[in-house]
């Protein structure tokens, strides 16, 4: 392997826990109030269905976060209880249905990335006006190399 994309690997794995580390928010650790009803992998979810404008087959979703469908199955009934996710008919698939986002998941992915945006300006903005720029151009980078990937 090329020793510039291991180096590349390398800094990757690295990058992943420090944004969360110093993205995280401690002042949701100490408190015991849980602010959603959600879990981590419902989150995680309707994360995933957000970027399926059309809906996503179960087996389709189940691939994408890597869980079986027997798994996925109980996970999906209760978003679909509290109204968090839809079930529509597949037009191609009379036999299959699409899951996708009903209003209320969308507003709590829309919630979490709001407060995700304004905990990283918080977070941003106690760097030096140098230290964003290049941050800025930084992130512009990975963005457009990203979206090349496949």
């Amino acid at each position: 392997m090329n020793k510039q994309v291991d180096s590349i690997a390398q800094n990757f794995v690295l990058l992943l826990p420090l944004i969360y580390n110093k993205l995280s928010d401690p002042s949701k650790k100490s408190t015991q109030e849980k602010k959603s009803e959600l879990t981590h992998l419902q989150t995680h979810l309707l994360d995933v269905l957000s970027s399926k404008e059309n809906g996503v087959s179960m087996t389709g979703l189940a691939q994408q976060i890597n869980i079986s469908k027997q798994q996925l199955t109980p996970l999906i009934t209760k978003l679909e209880e509290k109204l968090y996710v839809k079930k529509e008919p597949d037009p191609n698939d009379k036999r299959a249905v699409k899951i996708k986002l009903a209003d209320k998941g969308k507003e709590a992915v829309y919630e979490q990335w709001s407060e995700m945006h304004h905990l990283f300006i918080s977070k941003i903005s106690t760097l030096e006006e140098e230290d964003i720029d290049d941050l800025n151009y930084a992130l512009g980078k990975v963005v457009r190399i990203f979206g090349k990937l496949e």
